[in-house]
């Protein structure tokens, strides 16, 4: 019987990548111009409508001068539409065709796309019908498994070229640059090509040659405020003006940081801690684990988890709650008050220093 691979996920790059990897597999050589291969374009102007229809006409059709032959629904977003489909129509007549138990031997096919929920019947009978499914999801900060992941993967790179990278400059990557497979590998390129003979990767050469997008930006500056590091915040302040960050967008990156450290510090009553090192999270007891299965620094990678207790630990609750009224008072000044926007944000970043930025 022939094969049949639907590959999805919401990380583009990587099941792109994944699918001409696997077509070209299929064909035994090169995809471009081969013409064993026939493409239904998913991704082009036509309605998924008559994408569909296409991928039918084309399965219902022989092999025409090659005698086997791999017919790939390129990028197509909607595959759930598959399972979903009412009968009678183009879609159900696609899915029937897909989980039939036996499928023409000369005709292998591919289908990849964004989404297929896997937990629905139209993934089990796939399954049954003998359908390889792949997927590749963009790494979520908050998940556990996939920042473990992301970091084994930049970790393993550097290594692969000879060099290691610290821990806080892989952080500040895992934080930084988001879940794009594409975006980055560019980025571990561009940093390897930076550092050139030297054997690590500090935190300073990701923030001199990362790019500067908006989220990275909004890390540095909330950790220029969270350190006391005035002309610091300041100017990144200013490159977030630049960057075009509106105002009310700035002031909840300080927000959600004083946040997090009252919902940390929350966190660590619960499970009991008071110090926290490098290795607190890796050799937690398990019966504080299972006394607290919810705890959201038990989903976090030990490291991250490390680093948010490490800053929340040394700000008295006087001073959270301290920042977090100055934080409220410039929000209602942003939107009620006819004040420069700019220096609402400048003097509260100058109040939220040690000291409330009196020197």
């Amino acid at each position: 019987m022939s094969e049949l691979h639907i590959i999805s996920g919401d990380d583009d790059f990587a099941r792109k990548e994944r699918t001409r990897q696997r077509v070209a597999a299929l064909l035994g050589g090169d995809i471009d111009g081969n013409p064993a291969l026939e493409i239904v374009a998913g991704d082009g102007d036509a309605a998924p409508e008559q994408a569909a229809a296409e991928l039918l006409a084309i399965l219902r059709t022989p092999p025409f001068l090659e005698p086997h032959r791999v017919v790939w629904l390129r990028h197509f977003d909607e595959l759930d539409r598959f399972g979903d489909a009412k009968p009678g129509t183009v879609f159900s007549e696609v899915a029937e065709l897909l989980t039939a138990k036996e499928r023409p031997d000369d005709t292998d096919i591919v289908l990849d796309g964004r989404s297929l929920d896997q937990r629905k019947s139209f993934a089990k009978k796939l399954k049954a019908a003998g359908a390889v499914l792949e997927s590749c999801a963009a790494a979520r900060p908050n998940d556990r498994n996939q920042a473990a992941f992301r970091k084994r993967g930049v970790e393993d790179f550097f290594a692969a070229a000879g060099r290691s990278i610290d821990p806080d400059a892989c952080q500040y990557l895992l934080d930084t640059i988001g879940g794009d497979s594409g975006t980055f590998r560019m980025e571990l390129d561009k940093l390897l090509a930076y550092i050139g003979d030297a054997k690590r990767v500090t935190l300073d050469d990701c923030r001199a040659v990362t790019s500067r997008t908006p989220e990275a930006l909004g890390w540095e500056f909330s950790g220029a405020v969270a350190d006391g590091k005035l002309g610091a915040a300041l100017r990144i302040l200013g490159q977030l003006f630049d960057s075009g960050v509106y105002e009310l967008q700035i002031l909840g990156i300080l927000a959600s940081d004083c946040q997090k450290m009252v919902q940390t510090r929350l966190a660590m009553k619960e499970l009991r801690l008071t110090r926290v090192n490098p290795r607190t999270f890796d050799t937690l007891p398990e019966e504080v684990r299972s006394a607290a299965p919810d705890n959201p620094l038990l989903k976090l990678h030990p490291y991250r988890a490390f680093k948010l207790c490490e800053g929340a630990s040394h700000l008295p609750e006087t001073e959270l709650a301290r920042r977090l009224k100055l934080i409220r008072d410039a929000g209602r000044a942003l939107v009620s008050s006819n004040m420069d926007k700019r220096l609402v944000l400048e003097q509260l970043v100058m109040k939220l220093m040690p000291g409330g930025g009196v020197k």
